[in-house]
């Protein structure tokens, strides 16, 4: 929800500009051009509509930037999707429709109508959508240390329940950072990173400046020369990083880093 990252102070206007969107779509009231109310649908999706006096088709988007923007319901949707700072492949993705290309020009019209109703809005857009915003939210950082928190005290556990026989009498091993244990009892080896979708992952004195980096909107070239390790490694870091955090419930921190 773009509600998440927009500023408190400025909802009021990202609720206004969605609201200005979705009405494009809404039935006109009369003809611009004879004035006649009597009108009919020829589309509902995209409310084009016809005179039954004059004939002429229109629809609300007439005299507006948006018009020959159909379907004009998406329009709404490609707002909410890039105030949460996602990119035109993302939203080509998820709406499993058009081209980039055709994306970016439906966001370049909203980002010119952004700016001349909704000046203030714009301005704290502007550089959230580039990148260049220095501040992360205040509840994606409560995500970050929430998430930083399990990670730590996953590692540093000194005692674990045996998944073999349930005894707590388990001893870690070493001082490794894969949080090796020995249960004491039937005396086999287990770690308590199985089911954490942390034992997927190598590295694990990397898994905190990762976290950071993730949320910082580094992309997987910058963190493979700040980690020192393979891009392919990171790719996979990056996946299973995004799964952990739907699993964890932190789907805030989740859309925050799937959006830089």
């Amino acid at each position: 929800m773009y509600s998440n990252f927009v500023p408190t102070n400025l909802h009021n206007q990202a609720e206004a500009l969605i609201s200005d969107l979705k009405l494009l779509s809404d039935k006109p009231t009369e003809c611009p051009y004879c004035k006649n109310t009597k009108l009919y649908f020829v589309n509902a999706s995209s409310g084009y509509c016809r005179c039954s006096v004059c004939k002429r088709g229109f629809n609300r988007s007439l005299n507006t930037p948006f018009y020959r923007l159909a379907p004009l319901e998406l329009l709404p949707i490609i707002a909410e999707r890039r105030l949460c700072g996602q990119g035109y492949a993302t939203i080509r993705h998820e709406l499993n429709t058009y081209t980039p290309w055709v994306i970016k020009r439906r966001v370049r019209v909203i980002e010119q109508y952004m700016q001349t109703h909704y000046p203030e809005l714009y301005q704290w857009y502007q550089p959230f959508i580039e990148g260049t915003q220095q501040s992360i939210p205040d509840n994606v950082v409560q995500q970050i240390q929430q998430l930083k928190s399990w990670v730590t005290g996953i590692l540093n556990a000194t005692t674990a329940t045996c998944p073999h026989c349930d005894s707590i009498h388990c001893q870690k091993m070493n001082d490794t950072r894969r949080a090796q244990f020995r249960c004491k009892s039937c005396w086999r080896y287990f770690s308590n990173l199985k089911g954490t979708g942390l034992e997927h992952l190598g590295y694990s004195e990397n898994w905190l400046t990762m976290i950071d980096l993730l949320a910082d909107g580094k992309n997987n070239h910058e963190i493979e020369q700040v980690l020192k390790i393979s891009t392919g490694t990171v790719t996979k870091a990056r996946r299973i990083w995004l799964d952990i955090m739907q699993r964890q419930n932190l789907l805030i921190l989740k859309e925050w880093i799937s959006s830089r």
